[in-house]
């Protein structure tokens, strides 16, 4: 558990932050990253793409509001809240078959299931 929450605490000097709304994040996946995320409004509409670094890190400039994130042939989603003027921090861990962890990119890393 040590060395996940250690790993975690790596991974946050990899997300990207920026002033404005949106998401900030870094994505671990078993493998090479996706090339994209898939963002959806809460109605499970397509917004639009959010291109995927090599290192997994990827950044939305989104308008406050609720967002669902996918990965490109994952069915699993997550519910993302875009408050007003901030600009949310994460880690999204996908290297779990069942769950996808979200971890927040400020503070001591302390996953929850998303």
């Amino acid at each position: 558990m040590v060395a996940v929450l250690l790993g975690y605490r790596t991974d946050q000097g990899h997300v990207y932050q920026f002033m404005g709304t949106g998401i900030a994040a870094k994505l671990d996946v078993l493998g090479a990253p996706p090339s994209y995320v898939v963002i959806e409004d809460g109605a499970a509409h397509a917004v639009g793409r959010a291109a995927v670094g090599r290192d997994g890190a990827f950044v939305a400039r989104l308008a406050p509001g609720t967002y669902r994130l996918r990965l490109p042939g994952d069915s699993r989603t997550i519910m993302i809240e875009v408050p007003n003027g901030e600009c949310i921090d994460m880690v999204l861990d996908f290297r779990l078959p069942m769950i996808v962890l979200k971890v927040p990119a400020e503070g001591w890393p302390m996953p929850g299931l998303a």
